[in-house]
C-alpha cells in the first residue's frame, strides 16, 4: 500500500510539473505556402502542382472561435512539388 502511494505521489508530481513548467508550443506558421499535387479543376483528372496560399485576415467571425482566413491557389511548375509524393490517378 506504502508503495503504491508513493508511486501516485511521484507521478502526480511529474504530470505536475511537466503540465505547469513547460510553456505551450506556439504554432505560428512563418511561410503560409505550401504546395501539393491536386486536380486541375472540379471535374478535371488531370493531377498539376498547384501553390496554396492561406493568408490571415482581420475579420471577427461573430459564432467561431477560429481566425478567417483566405485561401488562393494557383498551378506552379511540377518542380515545386518533387518532393511530394504524387497520388496514383
Amino acid at each position: 500500500m506504502l508503495k503504491f502511494a508513493i508511486v501516485a505521489l511521484v507521478t502526480l508530481g511529474l504530470v505536475l510539473v511537466t503540465g505547469l513548467g513547460l510553456s505551450p508550443a506556439t504554432a505560428t506558421v512563418s511561410n503560409p505556402e505550401f504546395y501539393a499535387w491536386n486536380f486541375a479543376s472540379v471535374g478535371s483528372s488531370e493531377l498539376v502542382c498547384k501553390k496554396t496560399l492561406v493568408v490571415p485576415q482581420d475579420l471577427i467571425v461573430p459564432s467561431s472561435p477560429m481566425q478567417a482566413v483566405r485561401i488562393t491557389s494557383a498551378i506552379v511548375d511540377h518542380k515545386f512539388c518533387a518532393t511530394s509524393t504524387k497520388p496514383v490517378s
